[in-house]
């Protein structure tokens, strides 16, 4: 996946690509992000909502780089549309 995938960056994420036949996601938060595992969950929920709503097809690995659990869920959304846009 990460030999073989394409990156895509945006401010908030960084998402690993591997072309498939099915949808599968997985979404990783260090505890450098928050300590505490209830943040780390309520990130890895509302990036799993998008990713349903938005992704096709393909494997993905989202990896935050900040902590958005206090970023509004649409500025969270219009972040995730730029990668969408360059996954094609």
């Amino acid at each position: 996946m990460y030999k073989n995938g394409r990156k895509f960056y945006t401010e908030y994420f960084v998402i690993f690509f591997l072309p498939d036949s099915e949808f599968k996601t997985a979404v990783v938060v260090s505890k450098k992000i928050s300590k505490k595992a209830v943040i780390r969950n309520k990130i890895k929920r509302r990036l799993r909502h998008i990713s349903r709503e938005m992704l096709k097809t393909g494997r993905y690995v989202i990896v935050i780089k900040k902590d958005v659990s206090n970023i509004e869920f649409e500025k969270l959304k219009n972040d995730f549309k730029k990668i969408v846009n360059k996954t094609g």
